[in-house]
């Protein structure tokens, strides 16, 4: 327990002991009335029923922390609930203990994206030429890449609209076809040299080399590259099929557009970056803010979105857009932002590296920096029981729709949630667990931990804790 936990603690304790005190205190010094008149009721001015809900507080935390060390017993696992104003922890488990954060990680990469580039950010691709267009035509066409994590095709923005993680979602992308109407706009008619697409803005590693080879094959995400065009898959239902070069099929992608607009193209897209020397733009199409990005990311946890965004913090944070820049520029805005880091350590942006380490202090505190108003896109990107994003599949018709907001997290043995469940009053929960557990198991386990937080304070109610004031 950190000191800033263990003195929230002793707090509390003093506190019922005051209170208790001051009751007996009260009930020893009462006087009977000097004149036998009237009777009335009368609350001591020091009775702990004029704090009913500190009392129901106080024993609410004890029912509370119990029933989580139950729940987890055995179970390497942290938790930490506090109460909406972030000020006072209402239950703590190892919270000071660093473990797997899974996806969960997210939040802070959320954070040091809207920190770093700002809510308004917006990511800008651009259409490049040694000249204007003469005559319709152009030599070469540079697709240059600035690291827009959702440009993107209509038919796969259609796709992502049938999964089950956007319904009721809006799908956050950039359009391609835009871009490609752009340049038919600007006179372009041929093509002589063919399209190039340009990602040198980041790094070429296209997969962690740390990272399970089956998340390449799985479709857990695509190649990275700062030019890369439908979440770099060249299919994506049934069976994700990633892309060998995400910059070369960016082009080909807009090359197509363009031919289906009517506009000749003479050569394959390739991959190249562009030459000094072709500083006329063409054309160009910007994103949505940022915090739309943050939110669809928070989300539907898209993996490619964290990894491209941590490589943009890099790219302005330090001009280098790798992703040990980026982590390393997250981790130094949260500890600016007040976040203790010790035990921290982020390997990547999307919390797929079993070498990411978090604590559950870690998370509430990310999640307490979303109630200043240039960070919102954290909690209004949160997703929502039952309705939205990805805790909609798995509390669908549970008690807890609607009123839990959240980030999850799932690895192989590890689960995640983190967020905020409402009790009537806002409380913040973060809940890491990690074991030779299921992934369905890890499921069950984390909806327990969020419905035992959800029941708080579980306590009777005041006129039971403190009796009833007495006919004197």
């Amino acid at each position: 327990m950190s000191g800033r936990t263990a003195r929230r603690v002793v707090v509390a304790l003093l506190a019922l002991g005051a209170v208790a005190c001051a009751v007996l205190a009260a009930g020893a010094g009462a006087e009977p009335a000097r004149t036998p008149t009237a009777a009335p009721l009368t609350t001591p001015m020091w009775s702990a029923r004029r704090v009913p809900q500190s009392v129901v507080d106080t024993v609410g935390a004890q029912r509370l922390q119990g029933r989580l060390d139950t729940e987890l017993d055995g179970v390497e696992s942290c938790a930490v609930v506090t109460t909406g104003d972030g000020d006072t922890v209402l239950a703590a488990r190892n919270p000071d203990a660093p473990m797997i954060p899974a996806s969960s990680q997210k939040l802070f990469t959320a954070i040091g994206a809207l920190e770093v580039l700002g809510p308004d950010y917006r990511f800008e691709t651009k259409v490049v030429a040694p000249a204007p267009p003469s005559d319709g035509r152009v030599d070469d066409l540079w697709l240059v890449g600035g690291g827009d994590p959702v440009l993107a095709t209509p038919e796969f923005a259609a796709e992502l609209a049938t999964e089950p993680f956007y319904e009721q979602t809006d799908v956050v992308t950039t359009s391609l076809v835009e871009l490609a109407d752009a340049v038919v706009a600007a006179g372009v008619r041929q093509v002589t040299g063919g399209v190039h697409g340009d990602d040198s803005r980041y790094e070429a590693v296209r997969y962690l080399p740390t990272w399970r080879d089956t998340y390449r094959t799985g479709g857990t995400i695509g190649p990275l590259g700062a030019l890369t065009v439908n979440d770099g898959y060249s299919v994506l239902n049934p069976t994700p099929v990633p892309v060998d070069d995400p910059a070369s099929f960016a082009a080909s992608e807009l090359a197509r557009l363009l031919a289906e607009r009517g506009v000749q193209v003479d050569a394959a897209a390739d991959r190249a970056a562009a030459p000094a020397e072709a500083a006329a733009v063409v054309a160009s199409v910007q994103s949505r803010p940022l915090r739309d990005i943050v939110g669809g990311l928070l989300r539907s946890s898209d993996n490619l979105t964290a990894e491209l965004l941590t490589r943009e913090i890099g790219f302005q944070a330090a001009s280098e857009g790798t992703t040990a820049a980026g982590t390393a520029a997250i981790i130094a805005t949260l500890e600016q932002l007040g976040v203790a880091t010790q035990g921290l350590a982020l390997v990547d942006g999307s919390g797929l590296d079993r070498g990411d380490q978090a604590t559950c202090g870690q998370l509430v505190a990310a999640l307490d920096l979303g109630e200043e108003p240039e960070r919102d896109a954290l909690w209004g990107g949160l997703a929502v029981a039952g309705e939205a994003g990805t805790l909609r599949p798995s509390f669908q018709g549970t008690p807890l729709q609607g009123r839990l907001r959240g980030k999850t997290g799932a690895l192989e043995g590890v689960t995640a949630l983190a967020g905020l469940v409402d009790v009537g009053r806002p409380l913040r929960f973060a809940f890491l667990a990690g074991g030779a557990f299921s992934e369905a198991e890890g499921f069950a386990l984390r909806q327990q931990v969020a419905t035992i937080v959800a029941e708080f304070p579980a306590a009777p109610p005041a006129d039971q804790l403190v009796p009833p004031p007495v006919t004197p």
